[in-house]
């Protein structure tokens, strides 16, 4: 019994302009891993109306947009447009959670 062998398919290329999926992967876990990291740190910080609180919890967003300057300039235009539109979904995302809780304390409380 002679089996065919398979013939191997060649890997596919990578984009070499990067990839929209990895840049908005890039961007949520630079926010939710910033923070988790920030958040073991500020309470060493100070109690709150210490003004480097202030500074060190807006680091994801720096670093977010670090991001999408980094891509750009390593020529992967694609992966800093996914950044850049995994930015704009976190803002989406704040949005859509303010006016639920809006909406929650707009309603009737009989």
């Amino acid at each position: 019994m002679n089996d065919p062998t398979p013939v191997p398919t060649p890997p596919r290329p990578r984009n070499p302009r990067g990839s929209l999926l990895l840049g908005v992967a890039c961007a949520w876990g630079m926010l939710i891993g910033g923070y988790i990291v920030i958040s073991l740190f500020a309470g060493l910080l100070g109690n709150g109306d210490n003004a480097a609180v202030i500074v060190v919890m807006l680091l994801p967003w720096v670093g977010i947009v670090a991001l999408i300057v980094w891509f750009a300039r390593r020529g992967q235009p694609r992966t800093a447009g996914g950044v850049a539109i995994g930015l704009a979904s976190i803002f989406a995302v704040a949005l859509l959670l303010v006016a639920a809780c809006f909406g929650i304390l707009a309603g009737n409380w009989h």
